[in-house]
């Protein structure tokens, strides 16, 4: 494993772990949700020009959670993302993840949403 991508899976890792006190009152668990949209990694961290089809799935599979879920359950999914784009990721892409991976509920990774509107 090069020396760049170990810094990369500790941040991640820091990252999951402080998540958990994001989302305490909700059934959402961002450790869960995170670890799923690993494969996104690769587009939204690195230099991949597309998402892969593992990370479509995975998207894919969040936004349909997302859309069946009541109010707090959709706050905290937007409450993960919004800790998630305060990482080192390229928020032009991840803006363009929802195009990308057709989704339908357009779910915000924006550091300055508002997930009460969600």
């Amino acid at each position: 494993m090069s020396r760049n991508i170990i810094p990369i899976y500790s941040l991640v890792s820091l990252f999951l772990m402080s998540l958990c006190l994001v989302l305490a009152n909700t059934d959402v668990q961002c450790t869960d949700m995170m670890t799923n949209l690993m494969p996104c990694e690769g587009f939204l961290m690195s230099g991949d020009e597309s998402p892969s089809v593992a990370c479509c799935s995975k998207a894919q599979a969040l936004d349909k959670q997302f859309a069946a879920s009541d109010k707090p359950d959709r706050e905290g999914i937007c409450s993960c993302l919004k800790a998630a784009a305060q990482m080192p990721i390229n928020l032009e892409k991840a803006a363009m993840l929802p195009a990308l991976c057709n989704l339908d509920t357009k779910i915000p990774i924006d550091p300055n949403v508002d997930c009460t509107t969600v």
